[in-house]
């Protein structure tokens, strides 16, 4: 433990990152814990899943002993003299691997039995399954240093130190002389139950001892090496179902390569280890800026290939957002308005309510709650939801419901409104499955490496990435129904059969949007005011990448861009020069209320003529309310950090702000007939965490969270003004 403080203290990072993790201290807010307490493998948590987990804590307690092996052991000599002297090392340094596995396994039976209401025996197997992963890699790795590691009687015919008949005692005025720095140690676990004292060494010739740990380390180097190549060529075999493993045990392999490649390094290169690492870090840095050591990450459909073609600039920009281009969005929209109300007509309802719907973003979270929550709003309104609907908008997770639930309608509209009405939840349950594990597994084994697959969609290679995976996961558990260009959806919404329906990632040079829709929607980028001087917000990307064939866009693509958590998934770039990199909507607007508001006075005239007002409905995947924690700093360090946390734990609340203000300027606005409807996720005991996994409890508090009594008057709000018509 000293030696590891003193000497190593990089090496306990790790340690102290899983500790906090299991014990809920780091990660909470997005969900880390469950990765580890509740991990999910092939869609079900159990013997297996905790049996992956702990293969891969196995590996790591192995890496951090071979690490430590290769860089301490020259501080105890007297190993060099004992028999299995790397066995030995092992047994020693239990304290920290011991402790943390220990601790594993109580916060696992305590989150079953509390969380997952799973009984005794079900607990017991679970931990069966993790304590007998790392045993059999400790096993395994152990038995293969017993079999290659020689000591210093294999080598020199010299009798073990820590033979049974030899006397226990040591010479403390004999020191072990040959090393200056050798560490003082007078007692050492041969056994997990017997303690032996340190025979002295200065009898030894030096070289004898030297060559010992010389063979020890080599053996322990090279079963580094080959491991680091075994992990980075799983890349090759990413699509294998079999190999999404547990997204807490690729957080785990992560660490593992970290920690071998540090060991490794600094074992080789002695005292220049550290200089060495911080080279290759500006080295990695350096390579990045080229494609072929940092491949980019592009969306699937549009031609990449010539970025010359399109310039980012101010010029184009205008150009993109001139008035020819604002009145023929006008006109297209105005003319799908028409066959929007057409329809209402054709039913007998003179001036009908047009419904603005829009939804929060985050991930699985609002996935499920927007899902279910539209289920039973459109139960309400017998079937007329997405009918009523001229256009969605939203972010995120919120905004992939939205397009599942619109394009079910489209493709599968019978078996949605049996599902809707029998509350059977076909479709929900494919929805809410794990997208983590294959996103984290290739973020580990291809992305943070030379990642050599690659993929083909319509003639373009891709790499198989993060963003693939992401994209992969999602088209299975939605039926693969946006495996398609968005120009298929150019005559069901020019004929209104469908809602329109706008995707708006943001795009990090400018902090805009970049609005994706088959339709042309300039009349979004800003205000039809000429005297506000407003500028553009963001790019329609349709007629800004007309040259890249913009409407072949895969749909999954767009919206993948729009729910591009950062880090968890990469960042898009677009083919222009300079490129443009795109990122989650959330970062513009987590609910699509600006570009609601932009609508409602884009045609504020059509809607006062044409129908008796419009109602915007909101579904946010958490309860608005003001935050009253205390954020006050006490220590030094929380004043340190205190601004950028709360800058962080805000920045929804302050997007609140701006929409709550921008829903009350367009209320207060005489000549628009204007209602607002707000769905929400209840506050709940245990918070529901953001991630791209959820836990069975969680699935069923999001599930369940849209028959609240809040949510009952809202949709009852609704259903009394759809009514009135």
């Amino acid at each position: 433990m000293v030696m590891y403080i003193k000497k190593n203290k990089s090496f306990l990072f790790f340690w102290l990152l899983l500790f906090g993790i299991i014990t809920e201290n780091v990660g909470t807010k997005y969900g880390l814990q469950f990765l580890f307490l509740n991990p999910e493998y092939l869609g079900t948590v159990g013997f297996t899943s905790f049996f992956i987990i702990g293969i891969m804590t196995g590996m790591f307690i192995v890496a951090f002993n071979i690490a430590g092996f290769l860089l301490n052991s020259f501080r105890f000599p007297f190993l060099a003299t004992l028999s299995r002297t790397f066995l030995k090392f092992f047994l020693n340094n239990f304290i920290i691997p011991t402790s943390f596995i220990l601790l594993y396994c109580i916060r696992i039976y305590q989150f079953q039995l509390d969380s997952q209401l799973k009984t005794l025996s079900e607990i017991a197997i679970d931990i069966l399954g993790l304590l007998s992963g790392i045993a059999v890699i400790l096993f395994l790795s152990l038995r293969y240093f017993h079999s290659t590691n020689q000591d210093i009687f294999k080598l020199f015919g010299v009798t073990h130190a820590d033979k049974d008949d030899l006397l226990p005692t040591r010479d403390y005025s004999k020191l072990d002389k040959w090393r200056k720095d050798a560490w003082r140690v007078e007692t050492y676990l041969t056994t997990f139950h017997k303690v032996k004292l340190v025979r002295e060494t200065g009898h030894y010739q030096p070289y004898m001892l030297q060559r010992v740990f010389k063979q020890n380390h080599l053996n322990a180097a090279v079963f580094e090496v080959v491991l680091i190549i075994l992990f980075l060529s799983l890349g090759f075999f990413g699509e294998s179902p079999h190999l999404k493993i547990p997204a807490g045990a690729s957080v785990v392999l992560f660490f593992t390569i970290l920690l071998m490649l540090a060991g490794v390094i600094r074992f080789w290169l002695k005292s220049w280890g550290t200089f060495a690492m911080v080279g290759l870090l500006l080295l990695i840095n350096f390579l990045s800026q080229f494609d072929y050591f940092s491949p980019r990450t592009f969306a699937y459909g549009i031609n990449n290939s010539k970025p010359e073609s399109t310039v980012y600039s101010n010029e184009n920009l205008t150009n993109n957002n001139s008035d020819q281009h604002l009145i023929k969005s006008l006109d297209n929209t105005q003319a799908i308005l028409l066959n929007w109300k057409n329809y209402w007509t054709s039913k007998g309802v003179a001036k009908p309510k047009l419904i603005i719907l829009e939804a929060s973003g985050g991930g699985l979270r609002s996935m499920l709650f927007t899902f279910k929550s539209l289920q039973v709003i459109d139960s309400s309104l017998n079937g007329d939801l997405m009918k009523q609907t001229a256009i969605i908008f939203g972010s995120s997770g919120g905004m992939l419901s939205e397009s599942y639930y619109r394009e079910l309608y489209w493709k599968q509209k019978e078996q949605l409104m049996l599902d809707n009405f029998s509350g059977k939840g076909k479709f929900i349950q494919t929805l809410g499955n794990d997208m983590l594990n294959s996103i984290i597994f290739n973020g580990v084994v291809a992305d943070l490496f030379l990642n050599p697959t690659q993929i083909k969609i319509d003639n373009h290679s891709y790499p198989k990435d993060r963003a693939y995976a992401w994209e992969k996961s999602f088209n299975e558990n939605t039926q693969h129904l946006f495996e398609h260009p968005i120009s298929d959806y150019i005559t069901p919404e020019s004929n209104a059969e469908i809602p329109m329906l706008v995707i708006s990632p943001t795009i990090l040079n400018s902090g805009g949007a970049l609005h994706i829709s088959p339709q042309p929607v300039t009349y979004l980028l800003n205000s039809s005011d000429p005297t506000l001087q407003q500028l553009p917000n963001g790019i329609e990307f349709t007629q800004y990448f007309k040259d890249q064939n913009s409407l072949n866009l895969r749909m999954s693509s767009a919206l993948r861009m729009n729910a591009a958590f950062p880090y968890i998934t990469p960042a898009t770039t677009l083919p222009c020069t300079p490129s443009l990199e795109v990122l989650d909507a959330g970062l513009h607007d987590n609910y699509g209320t600006q570009n609601a508001v932009q609508f409602i006075y884009a045609f504020k005239d059509w809607i006062n003529e044409n129908t008796s007002g419009v109602v915007l409905l909101q579904i946010r995947d958490t309860p608005k309310k003001i935050k009253t924690e205390n954020n006050s700093a006490a220590t030094f360090f929380e004043k340190t950090t205190g601004p950028i946390k709360n800058l962080s734990d805000n920045f929804l609340v302050v997007q609140d702000y701006i929409s709550d203000k921008l829903i009350s300027n367009i209320s207060m606005t005489k000549d628009i007939k204007f209602d607002y409807v707000l769905v929400q996720m209840p506050e709940t005991k245990e918070r529901v965490s953001l991630n791209w996994h959820l836990t069975e409890k969680e699935k069923n508090l999001l599930i369940t969270g849209i028959y609240s009594n809040n949510n009952k008057v809202e949709i009852a709000k609704l259903k009394s003004l759809i009514k009135a018509n």
